[in-house]
């Protein structure tokens, strides 16, 4: 149960990312959006250090989108991506 809430908010915070401006970054890395489960599973507050990670990775946002794995996530997301004070992407 633990490794699939560990996947799930992975997926998550891929979408989040996927969210983002247009290109695609060579540093694209989801793993980082660990950081940023609390905020998308449990609804609470993105951390300071989740909405860093978030802006870092801005650039990925429409790449994790598109990508079928991380797609379903980005509706769960969206608050916390405008929580962080960044605009949900029209990719």
């Amino acid at each position: 149960m633990v490794k699939a809430v560990g996947v799930v908010v992975a997926l998550a915070l891929a979408m989040v990312v996927a969210m983002s401006v247009g290109g695609v970054s060579a540093n694209c890395n989801i793993a980082l959006l660990a950081v940023c489960k609390t905020a998308v599973i449990g609804g609470l507050k993105p951390t300071v250090t989740c909405c860093s990670i978030l802006r870092a990775q801005e650039a990925c946002m429409c790449k994790y989108q598109k990508d079928p794995k991380y797609g379903m996530y980005i509706n769960p997301a969206r608050k916390m991506i405008t929580s962080c004070g960044m605009a949900i992407p029209n990719c």
